[in-house]
């Protein structure tokens, strides 16, 4: 009988830890001696440090379970920060390309220029790379997509984060009008917030699917895809999850819960460096049922932890997901604008995401929005802005206007 996907994670969880204590120094003196078996390893897991990834940055040396033979550096994305260097055998390369559906459609990924994670370790399916540093940039994504690449293949998915899709969207829109005669069967977004809305108009205008993809460019094995059957992210056979409490990291999170994601990447995903609970910073929400279809809950991704706010009634979390879906349709609210584009004109300023943050100064949470115009002079726009944003969320909670250029640090959602 075919192992459940539950079943197919404790058999590789048991096996990551085996070879961890085996390779890795510092798993050596953590990890206990003694069979580990499937329904052992959970209990063994739960027992050890949680690595976030300044942690894990220090113990890197400490961690690594095997030679440097076949090594090769990649770099990740930088899409939600600085590029960091990351190692990768020829073993976990293998298993990456042997677990890739290649479904033989062309992808066009909208990658920064530091995408070296894609480009420099080939995991990526057969694609061509356009980086959109400028609207230079954006007019040859916009070519490939419209004429074929150089040896004749029509572009079928287009791959980017929110901010990338919607910038070359809206350039080929000015340029095309119509786009869903191009043929772009897919359009996948990834890592960023994505509002109904708007994901009702990228169908709309490419006359094609939306995946959504919620990951880390330094683990590309435990990218989740958003299920169409229960409309929640599921992490691939590749790794285990867990959900704690960020109070009480020795606590599981329940069904319907929120709490901090944890991740453990299975041998031979990695290798080299093994990252075992390792607390990439992202809140998440429980599913309060398992999925028909994959037989286990999947979850939201909420926003990062350093962004999310408590209410103060029984430890409940208020988070970016609960916000940006309303600020993102509101055309009153200003978008931030990304200095990379520096050529970008007005007719682009939509494709940025809304400028607002949470913030809890000891008085209760309040939600910061910076709007197109100054609240002072619009007061009657203002406030429907602000009685749209107190009805997103059924819970009290402070909301405070800025006028352009006013709001200090919004978040990057």
């Amino acid at each position: 009988m075919q192992p459940t996907l539950t079943e197919q994670r404790l058999i590789g969880l048991a096996r990551t830890l085996t070879r961890a204590r085996e390779g890795s120094p510092f798993y050596r003196e953590l990890i206990p001696a003694g069979e580990i078996r499937p329904d052992n390893a959970p209990a063994i897991l739960r027992r050890l440090p949680q690595l976030d990834p300044d942690g894990w940055s220090s113990a890197r040396a400490q961690l690594r379970s095997t030679s440097t033979d076949s090594i090769v550096t990649g770099f990740t994305n930088g899409t939600s920060g600085v590029p960091k260097a990351f190692c990768s055998t020829e073993a976990e390369r293998t298993a990456l390309r042997s677990s890739r559906l290649d479904d033989g459609r062309r992808r066009l990924h909208l990658a920064g220029i530091s995408h070296g994670a894609v480009v420099g370790l080939d995991l990526a399916e057969e694609g061509d790379f356009v980086p959109l540093l400028s609207m230079r940039y954006a007019d040859m994504a916009a070519d490939l997509i419209a004429n074929g690449t150089a040896d004749g293949a029509r572009i079928r998915v287009l791959v980017g984060t929110t901010r990338h899709i919607k910038i070359l969207t809206l350039h080929m829109l000015q340029r095309f009008g119509d786009l869903s005669a191009f043929g772009i069967e897919t359009v996948e977004v990834g890592r960023d917030f994505l509002s109904p809305t708007w994901e009702s108009r990228l169908r709309t205008w490419w006359g094609a699917d939306i995946e959504c993809v919620y990951g880390f460019s330094e683990l590309r094995m435990c990218n989740a895809r958003k299920c169409r059957t229960c409309a929640h992210h599921h992490f691939p056979p590749s790794c285990v999850a867990e959900v704690v409490d960020p109070a009480d990291p020795d606590r599981y999170v329940p069904l319907g819960g929120r709490g901090s994601l944890l991740v453990t990447a299975l041998y031979p995903y990695v290798e080299f460096e093994p990252r075992i609970r390792y607390r990439p910073g992202d809140m998440v929400e429980i599913a309060p049922h398992p999925c028909p279809e994959w037989g286990e809950p999947g979850f939201l991704p909420l926003g990062r932890e350093a962004h999310c706010v408590t209410t103060g009634r029984s430890g409940e979390y208020l988070t970016p997901s609960d916000y940006v879906s309303v600020l993102a349709d509101l055309p009153q609210v200003a978008v931030a604008f990304d200095h990379l584009y520096p050529d970008t004109d007005q007719r682009h300023y939509e494709a940025g995401n809304p400028r607002f943050k949470l913030v809890d100064n000891g008085a209760g949470p309040e939600v910061h929005v910076e709007l197109r115009f100054d609240p002072l002079v619009w007061p009657r726009q203002a406030e429907e802005v602000a009685a749209a944003v107190r009805a997103a969320v059924p819970t009290d909670v402070r909301v405070l206007l800025y006028g352009p250029d006013r709001l200090h640090k919004p978040i990057l959602v």
